[in-house]
């Protein structure tokens, strides 16, 4: 019988029908008059897929990880991640279920079926590369999820999320046997594939190689501070010595940058980032669940202006004064005007960048009635003059219409191997490697190539404030990358394996609270003195997002994890989305009764597997926690 192949781009269909690729190519089609579809077909909507995949984790974790936050006060919203995280329960649908059951997971499978029958080895790989990433990234954000009976039950049964790290670390070595196989990437009857139908590397199987490299270093960075491998006697340190090595495998010879580029223009075309698709414009992907980036209408968090030192209002331009030792600079930070575009506001106000409070509203953080528009453009990809200080660099290659998407960033694989380094106790090491993807981060917003006449004074404050050797730590690591990866998935996961550390909640590792900032920038008049770091005093912490919605964080007037009369527990953050509710309330309830997890917003404070301390007789991490019941399993 002839093979019957297709696309699945806009079906509506449910988790709780999925069948596998011949079931489904079997439904409503004509055995006399079959539909072939050939894997080189399937593979440029699997790659946009895959991109739009790592668009719908960012956009969700730009909150979570409190990066961005709405001028809005409102703890209730359509999207609960960007309001009081007060909804999740009751929102209809989170994009990245379907994208990883349906867009890639369908179609993965089907390419993958075609490519083999027709010894296409080369399309094979980049489908398992494709599906690791996406399995890894879907069970980061919701944990247990359907794995072994996934397509094969209209009631498939969830699987713990160790079994799932299990079942992917044996597929990664699987797979990377099956690349330095020449059997197989280098098949006399692999297909050419070109840019047309691989945007990403054209099929280069070197490139791709390094990529599933990249993607195993993340999954063994999982495996630190708090878990290490116990049920195979794997201390943290030996899941260190595997991140060193596949970053190093990563970036070796065949390394090139995982990014989707885009041409610009509408539609399709245009980055996910770009300003097209903020506000009301989403892709045409078919059903309406899309998401806007909404950078149009959110701005920094304190939280991430204390990490990059915002300048006050004093040290901005002021009636054209050079209160800085340049007049385009208004952060210590170098990249933060390349990220966030500093623009007026109300007449007398000095040019800055502004932030706000995780969801405490511009209304109450200001005297005056704040707009979205008066706070930073986060869209800062022109070079206009009539909307940007006249020696402002604008380079924040996410942010156009014709920018890119990158699933990896070289910037993260430096620090990935800068932390596996910190905790086998080579801080030396550790030190110069992540001043590697400081500077790796510098050249991708051109903070190094666009300010040669300040460059070095600029610089060497940032450094000498910032990055002082002699005060290194896993605060200061943590911190440099949470700015790196500005935009991509995994700012979120860090936050979460270091379980939201700070003194606000007192946790600690080795010793420090890592998302506490211990010297920002401090208003202050006059010239700023590269000699004197300590004129950056003020510190800030992480802390608890204002205006939660507090009937899903308080149980019968008790707090839910410590049982005291808290308003709200300090260690009550969100760790996990719910599963999707269009589909699995609906259709798979039972599963979720087993795990206690159906409308029920505690479980959305479960943790991770990589959370939790499984090494507590070891020495590391040193870990101290206030309140009863931090560690706890759900």
């Amino acid at each position: 019988m002839k093979k019957i192949f297709y696309i699945l781009m806009s079906v509506v269909v449910l988790s709780s029908t999925m069948t596998s690729c011949k079931d489904w190519m079997d439904i409503n089609t004509s055995p006399d008059n079959p539909v072939t579809v050939s894997y080189n077909v399937v593979l440029p909507s699997l790659l946009f897929f895959t991109i739009q995949q790592c668009f719908d984790n960012t956009e969700y974790q730009n909150y979570l990880s409190q990066c961005l936050t709405t001028t809005g006060r409102s703890p209730k919203a359509d999207y609960s991640y960007r309001a009081g995280w007060g909804g999740f329960p009751d929102m209809n649908r989170h994009p990245h279920w379907r994208r990883h059951y349906y867009e890639i997971g369908v179609n993965a499978d089907c390419m993958i079926e075609s490519a083999l029958d027709f010894k296409a080895y080369n399309y094979a790989l980049i489908g398992y590369t494709l599906k690791l990433h996406s399995l890894m990234i879907t069970t980061d954000e919701f944990g247990e999820m359907p794995y072994d009976e996934a397509y094969k039950s209209n009631t498939p049964k969830y699987d713990t999320q160790e079994h799932i790290y299990d079942a992917l670390e044996k597929e990664f070595y699987r797979v990377i046997a099956l690349y330095n196989d020449p059997a197989w990437y280098a098949a006399s009857t692999n297909p050419l594939i070109t840019e047309k139908t691989d945007r990403m590397f054209s099929g280069n199987m070197d490139n791709y190689r390094c990529l599933t490299y990249a993607l195993f270093a993340r999954y063994w960075v999982r495996h630190i501070p708090n878990w290490g491998h116990p049920d195979r006697g794997l201390s943290i340190q030996q899941c260190c010595d595997s991140v060193i090595k596949y970053v190093d495998l990563a970036m070796g010879a065949g390394w090139k940058e995982p990014q989707y580029k885009f041409d610009g223009g509408t539609g399709e075309k245009t980055s996910m980032w770009g300003p097209y698709h903020s506000s009301n414009a989403t892709m045409n992907l078919g059903w309406p669940q899309g998401r806007e980036n909404n950078l149009g209408g959110c701005v920094p968090t304190e939280f991430m202006a204390s990490i990059m030192g915002f300048y006050p209002g004093v040290m901005s331009m002021k009636n054209g004064k050079k209160d800085l030792p340049t007049a385009d600079n208004y952060a210590l930070d170098p990249r933060a005007i390349r990220m966030f575009q500093a623009r007026s506001g109300y007449n007398t106000d000095p040019i800055l960048l502004r932030s706000l409070k995780a969801n405490i509203g511009s209304d109450v953080a200001y005297t005056k009635d704040y707009k979205a528009e008066h706070f930073p453009d986060l869209f800062c990809n022109t070079s206009d003059s009539t909307k940007a200080p006249k020696n402002s660099y604008r380079a924040n290659p996410y942010t156009r219409d014709d920018g890119y998407i990158c699933i990896i960033t070289k910037e993260e694989l430096l620090f990935d191997k800068a932390e596996a380094y910190y905790w086998k106790n080579d801080k030396p090491t550790s030190y110069t490697i992540m001043m590697e993807a400081v500077a790796a981060s510098m050249e991708r917003y051109q903070a190094y190539t666009t300010i040669q006449k300040s460059a070095d004074k600029l610089i060497e404050l940032f450094e000498t404030v910032r990055l002082d050797a002699n005060r290194f730590n896993i605060a200061m690591l943590m911190q440099q990358k949470f700015v790196a990866l500005y935009l991509q998935p995994e700012q979120w996961s860090d936050i979460r394996r270091y379980n939201y550390s700070s003194s606000k909640n007192g946790i600690q590792y080795d010793n420090v609270y890592v998302y506490d900032v211990e010297k920002v920038c401090k208003a202050k008049a006059g010239t700023v003195d590269i000699n004197n770091p300590t004129w950056f005093s003020r510190s800030y912490a992480l802390e608890r997002p204002y205006n939660l919605y507090q009937p899903h964080f308080l149980i019968e007037g008790k707090d839910f994890i410590t049982g005291g009369n808290f308003p709200i527990s300090a260690n009550a953050w969100i760790n996990r989305l719910n599963p999707d509710p269009e589909t699995e309330d609906k259709y798979n309830r039972q599963e979720l009764e087993k795990l206690n997890a159906y409308k029920n917003p505690d479980y959305l404070r479960k943790r991770m597997v990589w959370q939790r301390d499984h090494n507590a007789a070891t020495s590391m991490p040193t870990i101290t926690a206030k309140g009863e019941g931090d560690w706890n399993q759900f």
